[in-house]
Order: structure tokens, then C-alpha cells, then sequence
């Protein structure tokens, strides 16, 4: 059969036929998944290495409160002890299953490059081919999968989760070589180890932030590092509003450090003009209510003797930086 004769039954080829004439309701099947299918896996899989522990958390449930304050005390510690070991393995537990999906997806996205090559192969459009035939996986879904498929670079991160492998993917598109994620890791000094005991929540943020250090550089955005370090907790990813305000103030001759520094202090919030507003309106309640006060002090002598001499020292130095700061005469 020749290239013309393959393209033309392409349909024939690829496609079971006993689909063809049906029209497929893609909603239905997007993700068919029932509650019982759910409630089955959940009762049995624990996820947790210590199938034990439900047994001491049932039995502290039942515990009647001791009349005694030792005895509650002694149940108090026990219930700390308890939650401490359950919270532990709750957190391994979470994070092992985002790795474990990540994992999955990579999988996912390697059995639809397979069948990509497969209809290429055939002649016929990927895109109409995965709608037709493979609408239990949506389009986004098929994208992501298929690009973490793509990366072998990024195979030994999946336990970083499949959205910060993405977003490690987009930022080392430019990168030469296979190891782009590799050389990304080592551009920013960062040491992966499999068998490391760093805490995943500490790696991770020392990830985001060479993400954002790498997304001011394609800006041409220059920070210090530590400031950067300390935005990142507020700010895991800088969204493109917020670097291209940074790029404006740099450009304009703008300190850009100092306005991170603000934010920082603020936890990464911006000033709202509501709260300069509120700012305002509250010195001039507060000041109309301070001299009432200083009014009524004066008409009654014995009030003054509890005043403080610091604070009304401090008070006056303030007011008068003020009346310097606002132009004041």
C-alpha cells in the first residue's frame, strides 16, 4: 500500500470501528469516576505505614475527659504524642501521593506519544485523532502529560509535584543540552541528592525562588538574592503583573531591592489606597480624641501626676517630624 492509499484509510486504521458512526459525549466519560469507586479505593488503601495508629486515634476519641487535672494532663500528653505521629505520616503521606501522580502523568504522557508516532505514522492529525479518540483524557491534561513525557530531565524531580515541573520545563525551554533542568539546578547552586534528609518543604522553596531569579532575568530585572529568597515565601511565583511592575520601576531608575524590602515587610502585600485612607482617617479621630483628653487633663490637675514624661517627649517629637514631613508651619 502506498503513503496516498495509508492517508486515505487512516480512519480505517486507527480508529475501532465500532465507535465510528457514534457521536462521543466527551463530558461523560471526561472523567467517570463514581463516589463508590472513590469509597472503595480510600477503604483500602490507608496510605499510611502504620495501619495501627487508627486504632490508638479511636481509642483516644473514646477516652472519657478524667476528672482529675493529672489525669487530664496525662491524656493531654498523649494526645499531642499522638497527633504528632499521625501529622508526621499524614504529611509523608501527601506529599508520596503528588510524587506517586507525577510519576503517573509522566507515564500517561508517554502512552499518548506512543500513539502520537502511531497516527503521524498513519497521516492523520493528532489533534482531531486525540479528540475523537481518546476524549477521556481532556486536551490540557493530554498537553501537560506529554510535555513532562518529553523531558526526560525532569524524570528524577517528579517529586516536586507536575505543576513545578512544568513551570521548570517552560523556564529552561532555552537551555542547550539534555540536562536542561540539571544545569538549571547547578546554575543557581542548588545540590540534588535522592537520598537527601532535607526537608521537601525547604527544597521546594529554594526551587521557587531560582524560578523567580530566573523569571526577573529574562526581564532584566536584577534583585539581590536574599531578597528574592525572602519574597518567594509570600510569593512562590511571580506572576507577569508583578514583573513587569518590577521591570518599569527598574527602568524609570527605580530601587528595586528597596521596593522588595517593602514588600517584605508587608508580607507581600501591596499598600492599598483603602488602607492609606484608613490610615489617615484614623490619625484624625484618634488626634481629635487625644486633645479632648489633653483638654480635660488640664482642667484636672491630679490627672498629670501618672503621665509619662517619655511619652509625651516622644509624642511631641513626632509631631513635630510630622509637621515637617507635611509641610506644616
Amino acid at each position: 500500500m502506498d503513503k496516498e492509499d495509508v492517508t486515505n484509510n487512516t480512519e480505517s486504521n486507527l480508529t475501532p470501528a465500532e465507535i465510528k458512526p457514534e457521536m462521543i459525549d466527551i463530558s461523560s466519560i471526561g472523567d467517570a469516576t463514581s463516589i463508590n469507586n472513590v469509597t472503595l479505593f480510600v477503604n483500602k488503601h490507608t496510605l499510611i505505614d502504620n495501619a495501627g495508629i487508627f486504632a490508638d486515634i479511636t481509642n483516644f476519641l473514646n477516652t472519657p475527659v478524667p476528672e482529675s487535672e493529672s489525669d487530664r494532663k496525662s491524656l493531654a500528653v498523649k494526645g499531642i504524642e499522638l497527633l504528632k505521629e499521625f501529622n508526621a505520616k499524614l504529611n509523608i503521606a501527601e506529599n508520596g501521593v503528588d510524587a506517586v501522580f507525577t510519576k503517573y502523568s509522566i507515564y500517561r504522557g508517554q502512552i499518548l506519544i506512543q500513539l502520537k508516532k502511531l497516527v503521524k505514522k498513519a497521516g492523520q492529525s493528532w489533534q482531531s485523532w486525540s479528540t475523537s479518540q481518546v476524549p477521556f483524557v481532556s486536551e490540557r491534561t493530554r498537553i501537560d502529560n506529554m510535555r513532562l513525557a518529553y523531558r526526560q530531565d525532569c524524570y528524577d524531580y517528579y517529586f516536586l509535584g507536575s505543576e513545578r515541573l512544568l513551570m521548570l520545563i517552560r523556564a529552561t525551554e532555552g537551555y542547550k543540552g539534555k540536562d536542561k533542568i540539571g544545569d538549571f539546578m547547578r546554575k543557581y547552586g542548588i545540590k540534588f541528592n535522592p537520598d537527601s534528609r532535607e526537608q521537601l518543604k525547604q527544597f521546594k522553596q529554594v526551587v521557587d525562588t531560582a524560578l523567580n531569579m530566573e523569571r526577573l532575568e529574562k526581564v532584566n530585572v536584577r534583585a539581590t538574592p536574599q531578597n528574592v529568597k525572602s519574597l518567594t515565601q509570600y510569593m512562590p511565583v511571580m506572576d507577569n503583573n508583578f514583573l513587569m511592575k518590577s521591570k518599569a520601576i527598574a527602568e524609570s531608575g527605580g530601587d528595586v531591592d528597596k521596593y522588595y524590602e517593602k514588600l517584605i515587610t508587608n508580607k507581600g502585600k501591596e499598600k492599598s489606597p483603602f488602607e492609606i485612607i484608613k490610615a489617615t482617617a484614623d490619625f484624625n479621630t484618634s488626634g481629635k480624641r487625644l486633645i479632648q483628653i489633653i483638654d480635660y487633663m488640664m482642667k484636672n490637675e491630679n490627672t498629670v501626676e501618672t503621665l509619662e514624661e517619655k511619652i509625651v517627649k516622644d509624642l511631641e517629637n513626632k509631631i513635630s517630624e510630622l509637621k515637617k514631613f507635611a509641610n506644616i508651619q
